[in-house]
Protein backbone atom coordinates (compact mmCIF):
# COMPACT_ATOMS: atom_id res chain seq x y z
CA UNK A 1 0.00 0.00 0.00
CA UNK A 2 1.31 3.13 -0.86
CA UNK A 3 -0.26 6.19 1.25
CA UNK A 4 1.74 5.27 4.30
CA UNK A 5 4.30 7.48 2.32
CA UNK A 6 2.53 10.11 1.09
CA UNK A 7 3.03 12.46 4.03
CA UNK A 8 6.49 11.83 4.18
CA UNK A 9 6.80 12.64 0.38
CA UNK A 10 5.06 15.47 0.69
CA UNK A 11 6.89 16.84 3.79
CA UNK A 12 10.24 16.30 1.72
CA UNK A 13 9.26 18.04 -1.73
CA UNK A 14 8.97 21.79 -0.70
CA UNK A 15 11.63 22.09 -3.79
CA UNK A 16 12.34 19.93 -7.12
CA UNK A 17 13.52 16.19 -5.98
CA UNK A 18 13.86 13.34 -8.02
CA UNK A 19 12.51 9.67 -6.76
CA UNK A 20 16.00 8.51 -5.74
CA UNK A 21 16.45 11.66 -3.38
CA UNK A 22 12.73 11.18 -2.01
CA UNK A 23 13.20 7.53 -1.34
CA UNK A 24 16.50 8.14 0.46
CA UNK A 25 14.41 10.52 2.67
CA UNK A 26 11.37 8.86 3.05
CA UNK A 27 13.08 5.50 3.26
CA UNK A 28 11.02 2.21 1.95
CA UNK A 29 10.75 0.33 -1.46
CA UNK A 30 11.75 2.57 -3.86
CA UNK A 31 9.24 1.16 -6.53
CA UNK A 32 6.17 1.93 -3.96
CA UNK A 33 7.18 5.36 -3.48
CA UNK A 34 7.64 5.76 -6.70
CA UNK A 35 3.99 4.26 -6.94
CA UNK A 36 2.89 7.21 -4.41
CA UNK A 37 4.60 9.72 -6.33
CA UNK A 38 2.72 8.56 -9.23
CA UNK A 39 -0.69 8.32 -7.14
CA UNK A 40 -0.19 12.17 -5.44
CA UNK A 41 -0.03 13.86 -9.13
CA UNK A 42 -2.48 12.09 -9.30
CA UNK A 43 -4.74 13.50 -7.08
CA UNK A 44 -2.61 17.17 -7.68
CA UNK A 45 -0.70 17.13 -4.49
CA UNK A 46 2.96 16.86 -6.30
CA UNK A 47 4.24 18.70 -9.99
CA UNK A 48 6.46 16.94 -12.03
CA UNK A 49 8.95 18.49 -14.52
CA UNK A 50 11.06 16.37 -16.39
CA UNK A 51 14.93 16.93 -15.92
CA UNK A 52 16.95 15.48 -18.39
CA UNK A 53 16.68 11.78 -17.86
CA UNK A 54 14.93 12.00 -14.24
CA UNK A 55 11.18 13.34 -13.62
CA UNK A 56 11.47 15.69 -11.10
CA UNK A 57 8.66 15.70 -8.11
CA UNK A 58 7.71 19.07 -5.89
CA UNK A 59 4.83 19.81 -3.63
CA UNK A 60 1.99 21.55 -5.16
CA UNK A 61 0.85 24.33 -2.59
CA UNK A 62 -1.38 26.23 -5.30
CA UNK A 63 -5.65 25.40 -4.69
CA UNK A 64 -6.92 22.68 -7.21
CA UNK A 65 -9.50 24.68 -9.77
CA UNK A 66 -12.20 22.88 -10.73
CA UNK A 67 -11.52 21.60 -14.15
CA UNK A 68 -8.05 19.84 -11.87
CA UNK A 69 -10.74 18.40 -9.20
CA UNK A 70 -12.69 16.73 -12.36
CA UNK A 71 -9.83 15.00 -13.77
CA UNK A 72 -9.00 13.44 -10.13
CA UNK A 73 -11.94 12.56 -9.73
CA UNK A 74 -12.32 10.67 -12.92
CA UNK A 75 -9.57 8.87 -11.99
CA UNK A 76 -10.52 7.78 -8.80
CA UNK A 77 -13.82 6.55 -10.45
CA UNK A 78 -11.56 4.33 -13.12
CA UNK A 79 -9.72 3.24 -10.35
CA UNK A 80 -12.46 2.62 -8.34
CA UNK A 81 -14.33 0.85 -10.96
CA UNK A 82 -10.95 -1.49 -11.41
CA UNK A 83 -11.62 -2.13 -7.25
CA UNK A 84 -15.34 -3.02 -8.33
CA UNK A 85 -14.82 -5.47 -10.86
CA UNK A 86 -12.21 -7.71 -8.85
CA UNK A 87 -15.01 -7.35 -6.10
CA UNK A 88 -17.39 -8.95 -8.36
CA UNK A 89 -14.61 -11.75 -9.17
CA UNK A 90 -13.58 -12.84 -6.20
CA UNK A 91 -16.48 -15.24 -4.65
CA UNK A 92 -15.26 -14.73 -0.95
CA UNK A 93 -12.71 -12.41 1.06
CA UNK A 94 -12.29 -14.88 3.91
CA UNK A 95 -10.71 -18.32 4.27
CA UNK A 96 -12.84 -21.47 5.02
CA UNK A 97 -12.19 -21.19 8.93
CA UNK A 98 -14.34 -17.75 8.45
CA UNK A 99 -10.99 -15.64 10.71
CA UNK A 100 -8.92 -14.85 7.99
CA UNK A 101 -8.61 -13.02 4.78
CA UNK A 102 -7.41 -14.94 1.61
CA UNK A 103 -4.38 -13.68 -0.44
CA UNK A 104 -6.78 -11.74 -3.08
CA UNK A 105 -9.05 -10.73 -0.16
CA UNK A 106 -6.49 -9.18 1.56
CA UNK A 107 -4.83 -7.06 -2.11
CA UNK A 108 -8.42 -6.32 -2.27
CA UNK A 109 -8.96 -4.95 1.00
CA UNK A 110 -5.39 -3.01 0.79
CA UNK A 111 -6.55 -1.33 -2.96
CA UNK A 112 -9.91 -0.77 -1.61
CA UNK A 113 -8.21 1.28 1.93
CA UNK A 114 -5.90 2.99 -0.26
CA UNK A 115 -9.00 4.53 -2.74
CA UNK A 116 -10.47 6.03 0.33
CA UNK A 117 -7.40 7.25 2.29
CA UNK A 118 -6.72 9.37 -0.65
CA UNK A 119 -9.94 10.70 -1.05
CA UNK A 120 -10.07 11.42 3.06
CA UNK A 121 -6.56 13.31 1.74
CA UNK A 122 -7.81 15.65 0.18
CA UNK A 123 -11.02 15.80 2.03
CA UNK A 124 -8.87 17.29 5.18
CA UNK A 125 -7.28 19.80 2.90
CA UNK A 126 -10.25 20.83 1.52
CA UNK A 127 -11.69 21.34 5.48
CA UNK A 128 -8.58 23.33 6.36
CA UNK A 129 -8.48 25.28 2.89
CA UNK A 130 -12.19 26.26 3.57
CA UNK A 131 -11.00 27.10 7.74
CA UNK A 132 -8.81 29.43 6.35
CA UNK A 133 -10.88 31.13 3.51
CA UNK A 134 -8.68 29.92 0.49
CA UNK A 135 -12.00 28.23 -1.08
CA UNK A 136 -15.37 28.98 -0.86
CA UNK A 137 -17.69 27.20 1.74
CA UNK A 138 -19.87 26.15 -1.12
CA UNK A 139 -17.37 24.78 -3.62
CA UNK A 140 -15.28 22.81 -0.41
CA UNK A 141 -18.89 21.36 0.72
CA UNK A 142 -19.83 20.34 -3.16
CA UNK A 143 -16.35 18.81 -3.57
CA UNK A 144 -16.57 16.71 0.34
CA UNK A 145 -20.07 15.72 -1.02
CA UNK A 146 -18.59 14.46 -4.04
CA UNK A 147 -15.91 12.22 -2.35
CA UNK A 148 -18.22 11.04 0.13
CA UNK A 149 -20.61 9.63 -2.31
CA UNK A 150 -17.27 8.51 -3.47
CA UNK A 151 -15.81 6.32 -0.57
CA UNK A 152 -19.88 5.60 0.23
CA UNK A 153 -19.72 3.63 -2.82
CA UNK A 154 -17.11 1.81 -2.57
CA UNK A 155 -17.90 0.65 0.89
CA UNK A 156 -21.23 -0.28 0.13
CA UNK A 157 -20.25 -2.82 -2.56
CA UNK A 158 -18.15 -3.74 -0.09
CA UNK A 159 -20.73 -4.57 2.61
CA UNK A 160 -23.04 -5.94 -0.03
CA UNK A 161 -21.45 -8.03 -1.53
CA UNK A 162 -20.23 -10.36 1.56
CA UNK A 163 -23.20 -9.96 3.73
CA UNK A 164 -22.04 -12.66 5.87
CA UNK A 165 -21.80 -11.32 9.88
CA UNK A 166 -17.87 -12.66 10.33
CA UNK A 167 -17.31 -10.99 6.85
CA UNK A 168 -18.66 -8.10 7.79
CA UNK A 169 -17.02 -7.61 11.17
CA UNK A 170 -13.73 -8.94 9.94
CA UNK A 171 -14.22 -6.04 6.88
CA UNK A 172 -15.07 -3.44 9.56
CA UNK A 173 -11.96 -4.56 11.77
CA UNK A 174 -9.71 -4.61 8.94
CA UNK A 175 -10.50 -0.66 8.35
CA UNK A 176 -10.32 -0.06 12.11
CA UNK A 177 -6.84 -1.64 12.72
CA UNK A 178 -5.51 -0.13 9.04
CA UNK A 179 -6.91 3.81 9.70
CA UNK A 180 -4.58 6.34 10.09
CA UNK A 181 -4.53 10.01 10.96
CA UNK A 182 -3.80 11.60 7.86
CA UNK A 183 -1.58 15.14 8.53
CA UNK A 184 -2.03 16.92 5.41
CA UNK A 185 -0.25 21.01 5.58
Amino acid sequence: MTTKYDDLILKNTPNWRSISDITKKVGGDKSEVMKACERLVEIDYLQTNPNKNKIMYKRKNELQDEFNFLIMMDKFEANQKIELNRLKQIPTLMMTDGKRFRSKGIELMENILEQIDRASMVKIRLKHQKEIELISSNVANNRIKILDNYIEKITIALMNKHKEEYTINAIEEYFQNHNKKMDIN
